[in-house]
């Protein structure tokens, strides 16, 4: 049976643990008006729509009770119309883009208020042209509209930390929080707010499933889930053990650095067994291949530098072709699991030759030039289109 407004004010309160009293002290009116609002004996006055739906932090639309599949599938059209507009961003042009697609998130969100997907998505995009392009956005909008992006993405954040049913989109939120309270270095808050997450969330959704499937007796089931798990976990691991060696490397410690990026090898081609070009898309290449041939260059074993950079150009060469492919391996550990080479859909694989002169020829490897080999490295990714 479909619900009334009132009881869906109603329902919406209670998830939110809020009395009749604390509710009616938010929108500035009686207690007795919001009973009479869920008894059905009198409506919310026009006027009160939008503040009703905005303390719920649900659109306009949930609380007429027209809120479903049609407003999702609208929701998601959005959201592909954004990640096409960035996908096609070429180099040099992340500023000017980043602004079209904010503007987009935007004009989602007026039609959509406080959607929480749409607030996620918002939020985690804001922080990641704040982290990485915050030196092209500056001309465009100064010091000034920098931090009132800020602003924007701590609003954007906080109203799904107070309003989202969903745990995952509660926990991305705090990140994005945790994120620019870094930015501004803000580190009291920080650290108080990381201070919040459970020591037991990272996996548990996949932990937990893997369980059901063993308990239900599907061993199918389970095999795929496991498999999943392990990709999941492997990956985490790499990221930690990449990321130690990125301290060490910052630190001077180039034996160490270049232990830690052999390990991560070891764990990669060991999931990967027939991969030829290993790891397939899941992985970064700089700590696979740059990385290690930097150390390896302060170690003074330019040969063994030349032989990863080959490696790795050829591995970039192998994700440009392979883009938008989809396979299992036959391996063991991985045998029911799928992993993607790309984003699905007609996304390309965009500047394939920007990517191997960044990769390949910047001004670190200058003592490899000596090397004919490495020269000839260098002319095979100039040649590329």
């Amino acid at each position: 049976m479909k619900e009334n407004m009132g009881q869906i004010i109603k329902r919406l309160r209670k998830e939110r643990n809020l009395t009749q009293e604390e509710l009616a002290e938010q929108l500035n009116i009686s207690a007795q008006a919001i009973s009479k609002w869920e008894n059905g004996t009198s409506m919310p006055d026009i006027s009160q729509v939008v503040p009703l739906a905005n303390l719920f932090g649900v659109p306009t639309d949930v609380l007429f009770g027209i809120y479903g599949t049609e407003h999702e599938e609208a929701v998601n059209l959005r959201l592909k119309e954004i990640y096409e507009i960035y996908d096609g961003c070429k180099d040099g042009e992340e500023g000017p883009t980043a602004l079209i697609v904010l503007d987009k998130y935007r004009d989602a969100l007026r039609a959509y208020p406080n959607n929480a997907t749409l607030l996620s998505e918002a939020s985690a995009f804001g922080t990641m042209i704040l982290q990485n392009y915050q030196s092209a956005l500056k001309p465009l909008i100064d010091q000034k509209g920098i931090d009132d992006l800020a602003n924007e993405i701590i609003r954007w954040s906080e109203l799904v930390i107070k309003y989202s049913s969903s745990t995952g989109h509660m926990l991305l939120a705090k990140r994005r929080l945790i994120d620019i309270y870094v930015l501004r270095q803000n580190w009291d808050a920080a650290y108080a707010l990381a201070e919040t997450f459970p020591n037991t969330v990272s996996n548990v959704r996949c932990l937990l499933m893997a369980e059901l499937k063993h308990s239900e007796g599907n061993t199918d089931g389970e095999r795929m889930q496991r498999c999943g798990n392990i990709e999941t976990l492997s990956s985490k691991l790499g990221h930690e053990i990449s990321m130690l060696g990125n301290l060490y490397m910052r630190e001077g410690k180039w034996e160490d650095a270049l232990y830690c990026y052999t390990a991560f090898r070891n764990i990669v081609e060991a999931m990967y067994e027939d991969e030829k070009y290993r790891p397939p898309f899941i992985y970064d290449h700089y700590p696979m291949y740059r990385f290690p041939a930097e150390c390896l260059i302060q170690l003074g074993r330019e040969e063994e530098a030349i032989a990863l950079l080959e490696e790795g150009v050829d591995f970039i060469l192998a994700q440009a072709k392979n883009f938008n492919k989809k396979r299992c391996l036959d391996v063991p550990l991985l045998r029911d699991y799928s992993f993607g080479y790309g984003h699905d859909g007609n996304a390309e694989y965009h500047d394939l030759k920007g990517k191997l002169y960044r990769f390949a020829c910047s001004d670190i490897f200058k003592p490899l030039e000596e090397y004919p080999r490495y020269n000839a490295l260098v002319e095979k990714t100039m040649k590329i289109q």
